[in-house]
């Protein structure tokens, strides 16, 4: 990977989208800019989403019983709500579940 990879074109600006994100999941994010990476939750959550993407395999999760989810405003590279979109037109999976998707997969293959 190249050190310019980490930088983002001027057209794939962030966007503010306000979707559920599962409580536990956001949790384990909010942790780790705690703790680990010097990013904030948006930053991470792009990053879970360009991983999802590359993966180029979209899959349904359904929300865990019990779980609660919490109306968030978050802010996602142009490029990554585009993409999640066509995934939503192609599968039918709503877009807050894709995006739960590519946090749970972000900490599954961590």
């Amino acid at each position: 990977m190249n050190i310019r990879d980490k930088l983002y074109a001027k057209e794939n600006k962030t966007i503010s989208k306000a979707i559920n994100i599962d409580d536990s999941l956001y949790e384990k994010i909010r942790q780790l800019t705690e703790k680990v990476y010097d990013a904030k939750l948006s930053d991470v959550i792009n990053v879970a989403i360009e991983e999802y993407i590359n993966r180029n395999k979209p899959n349904y999760y359904a929300k865990p019983k019990n779980e609660t989810v919490t109306y968030r405003n978050l802010m996602l590279r142009k490029n990554n709500i585009d993409k999640i979109k066509e995934y939503h037109q192609q599968t039918g999976i709503s877009f807050t579940r894709l995006v739960n998707g590519a946090i749970k997969e972000f900490f599954e293959n961590d």
